[in-house]
Parts: C-alpha cells; structure tokens; sequence
C-alpha cells in the first residue's frame, strides 16, 4: 500500500496486510469476468470479506457480482447451447423428463437422462451432451448441427471441454486452457492438463 494512500481509503485483510479502494475495485471487476478470480481472494488465498467493498460499487454491479458467484462457484455447469445466447442454467432448471415407463423401456430412458431448461431463450439442452434436447433416446445423436461444429472446430483449431462440453478457441499463448467451468486440459489433444504428452508451450521451464 502506497504511504500517499490514506488507510480510510484501504481495507485491512485476512492476511493482515492492506490493499487500496481503487485495487480492491479492480479485483472484484475481475472477478465477474474470470472465474479463477471468483471470489476474490488475499495472499493467503481467504476470500475477501464483502464487508470492504460493500460502499465501492453500485446496487447494480452487486447484483451482477451476485449472480456471476453463484456461476462459477456452482460444479459441473450447463450453459446454452444457443449460438446467440449461452446464458449459465441454473441448477433449479435442471430436471428428468417423466415418461410412462413402456415408452422409458423402448427409448432407453431408465438411464435417467437429465434436461436443462435456458432462462432466457428457454432452450431445453441435454445435461449429458450440453447440446440441444433430443428426446429419451439411449446415446446422443450426433445431429447436423454438432456435426457442422466439429467440422468447423476441426479446421480452426479449436477443442471441446472434457468437462461441460463447450467448445474453446486459443487465440495465443500456451497450450494449457482453463474452461469457463475451471476445468483444465490441453488444447491440442484436449485431455485433462498434464495427462497427456503433448508440448507445453511456456512451461518447459516451470517447476512442478
């Protein structure tokens, strides 16, 4: 903390030490953005009690923030699979469809299959493929759409999260990607991060 920095504009942490108003801002913008910054955190890797940036934002910002932690801290998350959409499903919206159980025996349904209802366009996803609802068939299809995907995730280099199936493009820097649900994994062959043998460009000199 800057000696020119009051300590009535500062917090005092759960590591004891003091971060400034316009720093601690920064951090919780961060945060609605990245979930590995969700929920802001000190040097010692306590979350940072609410209570020192309850006066530095808007009611508005509060609920975003609100929202946004209940995202990234829920496991195994949905989203939707709507090109132009892809809200976060909440798991209140995730269901199993009833059927009457001679048409569960001839679809295959007794598995249990799981769907997901999108708030904002009300798309009904499956929760084992992440793509639109197909019905109580016993495997997913691989429909047009999926297929046209693939093809064009092929060309372009990008790759699909073993986690929460959504589709991750590279843009630059090394081969270890954390999805939006914090799963980790290697871009080129997309196993789990460090199950694979491929290069990790920029780690070469990291210590374990």
């Amino acid at each position: 903390l800057s000696d020119t920095i009051p300590l009535s504009r500062s917090a005092l942490l759960p590591c004891s030490h003091r971060m400034c108003h316009p720093c601690l801002k920064r951090l919780f913008t961060l945060s609605i953005t990245d979930p590995q910054h969700m929920p802001p955190t000190c040097c010692t890797s306590a979350p940072i009690p609410l209570k020192h940036v309850d006066r530095l934002f808007s009611t508005r910002f509060k609920i975003q923030w609100n929202k946004k932690y209940q995202e990234y801290t829920t496991a195994n998350r949905i989203y939707c699979p709507n090109p132009g959409c892809g809200e976060w499903i909440r798991p209140e919206h995730i269901s199993t469809p009833t059927i009457p159980p001679t048409a569960a025996t001839a679809s295959g349904a007794a598995s249990g299959r799981q769907m997901a209802k999108c708030g904002r366009c009300k798309t009904r996803v499956c929760v084992s493929c992440n793509a639109r609802w197909h019905g109580n068939t016993s495997d997913c299809p691989n429909d047009s759409e999926t297929q046209r995907l693939t093809e064009i995730a092929k060309r372009e280099g990008w790759q699909r999260c073993y986690n929460c199936r959504a589709m991750v493009e590279l843009k630059e820097g090394c081969n270890h990607m954390t999805c939006r649900c914090k799963a980790q994994f290697c871009m080129l062959c997309g196993e789990r991060w460090k199950g694979c043998s491929c290069p990790w460009f920029n780690y070469a000199d990291v210590e374990e």
